[in-house]
């Protein structure tokens, strides 16, 4: 099961980065966000701190500019 998510969770973090080479935003945002928090659950059975800390960051980084988006469109 963990291969099967790490494999669909990398597969939609690349499709992620294809819509932000194409600048299609901010889909991109909302795209990234279910994958990275998969991460964050493989990062946690395996215990690996740095893993960890990356796809927190990268969640919290998606995270604001998700709001920042609500933001500007209200």
């Amino acid at each position: 099961m963990l291969t099967t998510l790490k494999a669909v969770c990398s597969m939609l973090i690349i499709f992620s980065m294809c819509l932000t080479a194409a600048n299609i935003y901010p889909y991109n945002l909302y795209i990234a966000v279910l994958p990275t928090i998969g991460w964050i659950y493989i990062s946690c059975v395996w215990k690996d701190k740095s893993l960890i800390a990356m796809n927190v960051t990268a969640l919290v980084i998606y995270a604001v500019g998700i709001l920042n988006y609500l933001k500007s469109t209200t």
